[in-house]
């Protein structure tokens, strides 16, 4: 019992310390202020999102209606972080992006953005998550495969990248979510040879018990 508690203890000390890190982080972009470029800014940004998402996430809306970082600067960072390190600091701060661009999209959508900004989204969301499956990741893989405002999520983007579509049915289908992952593949006016193989075989591994939350 005594060894439990103090435990206890210590994990909530390293909560409170992250958590006071990731402030901290946010009170040196507001000292920054106007001072610095955009790069500098969400590089500060980034260090917080590791130690509290939603933090971080709230420092990086307010500093985009502060027009101290753009979206489109926090989504090529993100991008950039995740094809050219791909570690859990780079998933992580993918994910607080998404989070805030899912905070901001009202504003973004009445501002008037192209089709592309949505695809560079969706595939944000597409690209963080492989690369959490890589790391063996499940939690973090599912928690960011489908994140972000919802409206990159459209039957023209799944045709367009059938690769993400599978992936997201597969973290699904491991996160103990296999009915829905089997669904969202069967809604499909059409599939690809490879979606296809995956649905087929976790529409058998569903009839065998799998893909459910023990």
């Amino acid at each position: 019992m005594g060894l439990n508690m103090n435990l206890g203890v210590r994990r909530t000390s390293r909560a409170r310390g992250r958590a006071g890190a990731a402030v901290a982080m946010v009170a040196a972009v507001l000292m920054l202020g106007g001072c610095g470029s955009e790069a500098d800014r969400l590089e500060t940004l980034a260090k917080a999102a590791g130690t509290s998402r939603a933090t971080a996430a709230t420092a990086m809306r307010k500093a985009f209606f502060a027009k101290e970082i753009t979206a489109q600067g926090a989504l090529g960072l993100a991008h950039d972080r995740v094809e050219k390190v791909g570690d859990a600091a780079s998933v992580d701060l993918a994910w607080v992006v998404l989070d805030m661009l899912d905070q901001i999209s009202p504003d973004v959508e009445k501002a008037g953005v192209n089709e592309f900004y949505w695809v560079r989204v969706g595939t944000l969301a597409g690209n963080a998550g492989a690369a959490a499956m890589k790391l063996g990741d499940v939690p973090r893989a599912r928690g960011v495969v489908l994140a972000g405002p919802a409206r990159w999520q459209n039957e023209a983007y799944w045709r367009q990248h059938p690769d993400h579509d599978v992936l997201a049915s597969v973290i699904m289908f491991e996160s103990g979510e296999g009915a829905a992952a089997v669904q969202r593949l069967k809604e499909r006016a059409e599939l690809t040879e490879e979606q296809g193989k995956v649905l087929e075989k976790m529409e058998k591994d569903l009839r065998r018990g799998l893909g459910t939350k023990p």
